[in-house]
């Protein structure tokens, strides 16, 4: 089956919807009655082979696949336009159109302009947003003009556009004379669907009265009968701007966060979910001086409980709902999970990240770059870097900027360099300040199983606070040393006190110990001296002297004599005291070499050696004295060549 015959198929659905001879049970299912609102129909396919190579027909919408056609022009426009759009051909999409809509041109027209709306629009979000004609998405004449009254408002200035809608800035004459910021949906936009979309974000804020949030004053419906409604006007900048601008610190950018926090914890106890939550939709304004945030733009809100329209309202299959570098894993996810209030603490928790570390976790560009089901594994999957983590690499890229040439070789001026070492010296200080508490605050709001996050935005206001108060914080692993380092933080001067009572008390104890041990040493090495002495002036008295009485060398004993009959009781009489073994051998290896032996004296001095290096070490005093001496007895015993070794 060819397209065309697929665009009959379409038309004669269309036709057979209108018909009033229809069978009662096709015109149920055709009109949609409300009787079986609730059941589900399966999608009628066409029969025969599919158009193309993809071997799938282009599904119609509903929410689980199946084709609801309703019976007025708008639903009906709506079921072509999504057939159509999946065409990227455009001889294909021109075949289908004709068929779908027939002779019906007013369908066929409202069909593309719906197409060329879509193309328009994602053109605008390709771009620069600043840069795109706004008025080229409308056609001229329709849109409302700046001084033109809508209702008892008239407009000023126009303020800002969305996917859907158009905000002036308007002033009230009647009863009252005020600023006001009007807020009306776009020409060529009021399809069933759009309306609901725009009640729902009237009907979530005019619930809410909260100094953080925009409050809504009125509402009705312009001559043409496209609903607006009438906000408080917020003359502000977004919250990242705000705080640049102003060089905040870390804590007066958290104390700025903490009031939007309390918001979003507003809206949720009104059972609302915001789910688009971005520096954009949250502004801050000065009231006498003090920043005040606002948020704004419930376009996408979604209701817990209560109903906020009662037209026709629910998201399509596979339909991307939210800004992408800000939207939670469940809301990227196709999955059974509906979203809770835990998807807009992962917004907040993107946004905390931003306002401490200039960028979100993920590049907004990058995932817009990366296609649809890219964009969403991204979301799903990847772990984002902790916010100090991402910030020392900007630390490092910058290190590496500056220590590039510029390209037109231009040295940098003094004033460039100073403002480039602060930029850098408070970067390094966001660093030291995001490791740990607030590194794991952003990380719990950023987790991807949602069950991980905090429960409710006041578990996130409350770690916020507890921070700022250095308490413990509910994302950390309570320690008993980090509740330990809270508690002093806490309490500063008090164990400042403390702890120069103890460091006193330390330092005393430490010098006296020393003095002791000192002392101590002193005593010791006295002592050893002492015995060193004593064991010495024994042996000599023992095995010397004595071999000079007539009963034990004879009357005439030389002094070679009593030496030699000394030397062979120095190793029994000091086995167990070396030093004192190597300090004799030294001394007799000298008195050898003076009496005129030599070779008597190198042997003495060589088991000194052996003897020192063995049980002193190598590096000891009494090893090298020994090894001097040894070299001067090689000398004198003719044998220089000896010294080498050593």
């Amino acid at each position: 089956m060819s397209w065309s015959a697929f665009g009959k198929w379409v038309a004669q659905a269309t036709s057979l919807c209108r018909s009033a001879t229809c069978r009662p049970e096709w015109r149920r299912l055709l009109l949609a009655d409300p009787a079986l609102s609730e059941h589900k129909v399966a999608n009628p396919v066409p029969s025969g082979e599919p158009p193309d190579d993809t071997g799938q027909w282009p599904v119609l919408p509903d929410d689980s696949q199946t084709l609801k056609v309703m019976s007025d022009s708008g639903s009906i426009a709506e079921t072509i336009f999504i057939g159509a759009r999946q065409l990227s051909e455009a001889q294909q999409r021109s075949a289908f159109l004709d068929n779908a809509c027939g002779d019906d041109r007013a369908l066929l027209e409202r069909v593309e302009r719906m197409l060329n709306a879509e193309q328009k629009a994602d053109q605008f979000l390709a771009n620069n947003p600043l840069q795109v004609d706004q008025t080229a998405l409308v056609p001229v004449g329709v849109r409302e003009a700046v001084g033109s009254m809508i209702g008892r408002y008239k407009l000023l200035q126009q303020i800002g556009e969305g996917g859907c809608g158009v905000v002036y800035m308007a002033e009230q004459e009647q009863p009252i004379r005020r600023r006001v910021a009007l807020k009306v949906i776009k020409p060529g936009m009021d399809t069933r669907q759009v309306i609901a979309r725009f009640e729902v974000e009237r009907q979530a804020v005019s619930m809410m009265d909260h100094p953080n949030i925009a409050r809504v004053l009125d509402a009705g419906a312009t001559e043409a009968g496209r609903p607006y409604f009438v906000m408080e006007l917020v003359r502000g900048i977004r919250i990242t701007d705000y705080c640049d601008q102003n060089n905040l610190s870390t804590r007066e950018r958290l104390e700025l966060f903490a009031k939007v926090v309390q918001a979003v914890q507003h809206a949720h106890q009104k059972g609302i979910i915001h789910r688009d939550l971005k520096p954009s939709n949250v502004l801050v304004t000065l009231h006498d001086g003090v920043p005040v945030p606002k948020v704004i733009d419930f376009g996408i809100a979604k209701a817990l409980e209560q109903k906020l329209t009662d037209k026709t309202l629910f998201t399509q299959f596979e339909q991307f709902i939210g800004t992408p570098a800000y939207t939670s894993p469940e809301q990227a996810e196709m999955s059974g999970l509906d979203i809770d209030t835990r998807s807009d603490i992962y917004s907040l928790g993107v946004l905390l990240y931003e306002l401490l570390v200039g960028k979100t976790p993920f590049d907004a560009k990058e995932l817009m770059d990366s296609g649809l089901d890219e964009m969403r594994r991204m979301i799903r999957e990847q772990e984002p870097m902790r916010p100090s983590t991402k910030l020392s690499q900007t630390l490092v890229a910058a290190d590496v900027r500056r220590l590039q040439s510029s390209p037109s070789d231009r040295p940098a001026t003094d004033e460039e360099i100073r403002a480039s070492s602060r930029r850098l010296l408070r970067i390094k200080e966001t660093v030291t300040l995001l490791k740990g508490d607030l590194d794991w605050i952003v990380m719990k709001c950023l987790e991807k199983d949602r069950t991980r996050r905090y429960d409710t935005a006041n578990g996130l206001g409350s770690d916020i606070e507890h921070y700022l108060g250095n308490e413990p914080v509910s994302a950390r692993p309570p320690s008993r040393i980090y509740r330990f380092s809270k508690l002093v933080r806490r309490n500063k001067l008090a164990f400042a006190a403390s702890t120069a009572v103890v460091m006193a008390l330390v330092i005393g104890i430490v010098v006296s110990t020393w003095q002791a041990a000192r002392a101590y040493r002193a005593e010791q090495a006295a002592k050893e001296e002492k015995d060193s002495a004593e064991a010495m002036l024994k042996f000599f008295l023992d095995n010397v002297i004595a071999a000079g009485r007539p009963e034990t060398l004879g009357k005439d004993v030389t002094l070679r004599q009593a030496i030699d009959a000394a030397e062979s009781q120095i190793a029994k009489t000091f086995q167990d005291r070396p030093l004192l073994e190597t300090s004799i051998r030294k001394k007799l290896g000298s008195t050898y070499n003076i009496l005129g032996e030599p070779a008597l004296a190198v042997q003495q001095l060589e088991l000194a050696m052996a003897l020192a290096q063995e049980k002193l070490g190598p590096e000891h005093p009494l090893t090298i004295s020994a090894l001097d001496t040894l070299g001067g007895a090689y000398i004198d015993a003719g044998k220089p060549e000896k010294i080498l070794p050593f």
